[in-house]
């Protein structure tokens, strides 16, 4: 059982005491450099709440409770030997342990320095990293409690998560065995400055890594003072994370919130509720267009009331009639070479490969599917939508997510996506080519309905399965995501079969 020394016991707690680090039995706190606290200033008393049961995942930050603030990250850090503490605890002094072998050690150090691994910053999803606190290679120490490690008092958890763990070398640069807490080198860590102490040395067993949390909140001057300088009217925190209805740009990580094609944004006294409009998300927009006279092949046919931009020119968006019969779109070269039928050429301008008569009818229809996005920046005095109620801001509301909404969270100075998750939708998609034998098609997916499909042979309408008594025909059936034709109804061999069709039986 190890067992530390009254010397080394008495000169850890005095110096910790006296704000200094122990480094060494053979120096006095006179001797020592480096500094260590029971943390008394604002600016280095962690200010956010710690978790008591974190998980032991190397470089992910964790939080509090869900939604919280991160606060803690497990790291593994780097052990440095820290020049001047190589002695030999039999010597006059040197306060060593009483264990088997320890009265024949040899000089060696006794003294390492926690540092960020030489990676960190690449390697860690901490949002300060290299900030100047959390850089690559920092010294604990050297940061002046800007770094700390978290001590174990902050867990009732057996084992308890924030005892720190120190490992050897394997022997190739990479972690070795562990040494155990009551190892008998008999070592401590100081929590403040990251100093890890041995009262016996043992050639054999050198820590080179340890494996502790360290907390990644903000402190609790830091917390004070933003709370009581929000905008500079002491009713917001200017640097909490909230969505704002407007823009007024003095708040540094601020998003604001748009509503999108499909969303509705609802403002109540005390929250704003955002829901999915499933006939906007979901809308199908058509202008049927009458001509009055011919107009010539491969002239711009401009038609009144329809954006194609409103869908980005998708084609699987976008159908386009004459005279009833479903049109082949595709590329100027495509509609000059005969293969295709038309192709847009502005945003409500429709260019097709053959001339149109007098009484000629074009439908154009699109379908829309739309998603939300957001950004922006605000000042305190402004009405804004809080991720969650703080009770601290006098014109905030919380957000809350509606049926059928998802989300996403991109953290500090990024964005507050809401995203419509109401199923897939699937348009125009090619089924094949008829070969004069098949009487089974097969779409990508399955149709929530026989309503929302429409079935097309060379571009004309077929008849679905009816149930009206007496019904004189049908041309096919659905089942699942497939198609069977009648056998009146078989597509001849060279057919191309087309469906329209979604997976939202919303629609």
């Amino acid at each position: 059982m190890a067992g530390k020394s009254n010397t080394s016991a008495t000169f850890f707690a005095q110096k910790k005491l006296l704000g200094k680090a122990h480094t060494s039995n053979l120096k006095v706190d006179g001797e020592e450099v480096i500094g260590s606290n029971i943390q008394a200033a604002t600016n280095l008393l962690f200010g956010e709440s710690i978790p008591t049961s974190p998980t032991l995942t190397l470089n992910t930050v964790q939080s509090a409770s869900n939604g919280g603030p991160a606060t803690v990250e497990y790291i593994q850090f780097d052990l440095v030997e820290l020049s001047g503490t190589r002695y030999d605890a039999n010597d006059t002094g040197g306060g060593s342990g009483t264990d088997s072998g320890e009265s024949s050690q040899i000089s060696g150090p006794h003294t390492y320095q926690f540092r960020l691994p030489s990676d960190y910053e690449s390697s860690t999803d901490n949002s300060r990293a290299g900030n100047g606190t959390f850089d690559n290679s920092k010294i604990v120490h050297e940061t002046l409690g800007s770094l700390q490690l978290i001590p174990p008092f902050f867990s009732r958890d057996a084992p308890n998560p924030y005892i720190v763990k120190i490992y050897k070398d394997d022997g190739g640069g990479g972690l070795g065995d562990e040494i155990p807490l009551l190892d008998n080198i008999d070592w401590n860590v100081d929590f403040y400055n990251g100093i890890l102490f041995l009262q016996d040395y043992d050639a054999n067993k050198i820590p080179a890594f340890a494996k502790a949390f360290a907390y990644v909140g903000k402190m609790a001057g830091e917390v004070i003072a933003s709370g009581s300088s929000g905008g500079g009217s002491g009713d917001g925190d200017a640097s909490a994370e909230y969505v704002l209805t407007t823009a007024t740009g003095s708040l540094s990580n601020a998003k604001v919130i748009e509503a999108g094609v499909g969303i509705t944004i609802t403002t109540g006294s005390n929250s704003v509720t955002i829901s999915s409009d499933v006939s906007a998300i979901n809308g199908r927009s058509r202008t049927t267009y009458f001509l009055t006279s011919s107009h010539a092949e491969l002239q711009s046919l401009d038609i009144s009331g329809i954006d194609f931009s409103d869908v980005t020119y998708d084609p699987n968006k976008i159908d386009i009639l004459f005279n009833g019969q479903l049109l082949h779109t595709g590329s100027s070269a495509q509609v000059l070479s005969g293969d295709r039928d038309y192709y847009l050429s502005a945003t409500g301008s429709v260019i097709f490969g053959f001339q149109l008569e007098n009484e000629d009818i074009i439908d154009a229809i699109i379908s829309v599917v739309g998603e939300s996005s957001s950004g922006g920046g605000a000042d305190s005095a402004a009405s804004y939508l809080v991720l969650s109620n703080t009770g601290s801001l006098t014109n905030e509301r919380a957000i809350s997510i509606g049926a059928g909404l998802t989300a996403t969270d991109d953290g500090a100075n990024g964005n507050y996506q809401i995203v419509n998750n109401n199923g897939n939708y699937v348009f125009n998609e090619y089924v094949g080519m008829g070969d004069g034998n098949n009487t089974l098609f097969s779409l990508d997916y399955s149709p929530t309905s026989n309503k929302n499909v429409s079935i097309f042979i060379n571009g004309l309408l077929q008849m679905p399965a009816i149930s009206l008594t007496g019904a004189p025909f049908q041309d096919y059936s659905i089942t699942g995501s497939l198609i069977y034709f009648t056998s009146s109804s078989l597509p001849h061999e060279g057919s191309i079969v087309m469906a329209n069709y979604t997976t939202n039986d919303t629609i």
